[in-house]
């Protein structure tokens, strides 16, 4: 292991493990790494299945991938061949940028955080002050509670909170520059990408968009609002038993874009999805998935606006103008 540095992060494992495949002090400190937090374990697999779906890691260290019963799950039972997609070659490039991006945001995990869930894992946490979160799938939360305040950030993800009235304590919620005072109330916070959205089931919340002003909107039931990382918002209305629907295990699209249905699905598949075409990803879609089904969804959703979904590899799909 001369001159090795000690990676900290999935990723940088595997290179150096690549470059270096029987180094036994190497894989010793692998080993130690690999089993001392879970999220390491977690990290590792989705790593794995990324880069081998890109050609790039031969399965030199399959006993490391997954646990026995996951291994036996992914080892391959027969042949299988994959429709060739249709791909269009300037399409090619938006493609791979996508799965890079998605490389980088979904496989280094923050690792300063009180609550995290998996891909596909919806998780009920009761907090201190007896407030319940309920966590989607692939969500961070931190929480800051104090004898005066009740503070929560969202890092990633989305979580539905159903707060215990304290009138002397606030409850508020952090994500991105977006600040959410409430007293007692039940309301949903969604961070995707750069943007936080915020609906409210009962009760009033006091949204604050930016951290640089004053100024806040007020909701109350139904209301929702889209706050974009610049402060710039956009207000709107939604039935009150249709906000929490993904705790049930169903997404509704109400005029929604495809994108975002195909965003709110991706938290509930094992792998990377890819809209191929930019005309696509706008289309307006209305419809209910269901959650626990993702691939069957996203092809369902692909049809709707005249797409097809092409499943490349296990892990791999993309949708791309029929």
């Amino acid at each position: 292991m001369r001159n090795v540095t000690l990676p900290q992060k999935a990723s940088e494992w595997l290179l150096v493990l690549k470059e270096n495949p029987d180094d036994k002090r190497l894989r010793s400190a692998f080993s130690q790494w690999y089993e001392k937090k879970p999220e390491h374990a977690e990290a590792w697999k989705k790593a794995v299945k990324a880069y081998s779906l890109m050609g790039a890691v031969a399965p030199r260290h399959a006993d490391q991938w997954a646990e026995p019963q996951i291994a036996e799950e992914y080892a391959p039972k027969k042949v299988i061949a994959f429709r060739r997609p249709k791909f269009k070659v300037a399409s090619f490039v938006a493609v791979a940028a996508s799965i890079l991006l998605a490389l980088i945001l979904r496989f280094e995990p923050l690792s300063d955080y009180d609550y995290a869930t998996a891909t596909g894992e919806i998780r009920q946490v009761t907090l201190a002050d007896g407030s319940k979160v309920y966590m989607g799938p692939e969500s961070k939360l931190k929480l800051n509670y104090s004898e005066r305040s009740r503070d929560v950030q969202l890092l990633e993800g989305q979580a539905f909170f159903d707060v215990s009235h304290n009138p002397e304590k606030s409850f508020r919620v952090f994500s991105l520059g977006t600040e959410i005072s409430v007293l007692g109330t039940a309301f949903d916070v969604n961070m995707v990408d750069e943007n936080v959205g915020v609906m409210v089931q009962e009760g009033t919340v006091a949204v604050k968009p930016d951290p640089k002003k004053p100024d806040t909107e007020i909701l109350k039931i139904g209301d929702r609002i889209d706050v974009a990382k610049s402060g710039d918002f956009v207000r709107g209305h939604i039935s009150p038993k249709h906000i929490s629907a993904w705790r049930d295990g169903r997404f509704i699209a109400n005029d929604h874009s495809a994108l975002d249905v195909v965003k709110a699905l991706d938290r509930h598949y094992s792998g990377i999805v890819v809209i191929a075409d930019e005309d696509l990803k706008n289309q307006p879609v209305t419809g209910m998935y269901l959650l626990s089904k993702p691939v069957p969804a996203l092809k369902a959703l692909a049809k709707s606006i005249g797409a097809e979904a092409y499943q490349v590899t296990p892990w791999f799909i993309v949708i791309s103008n029929s």
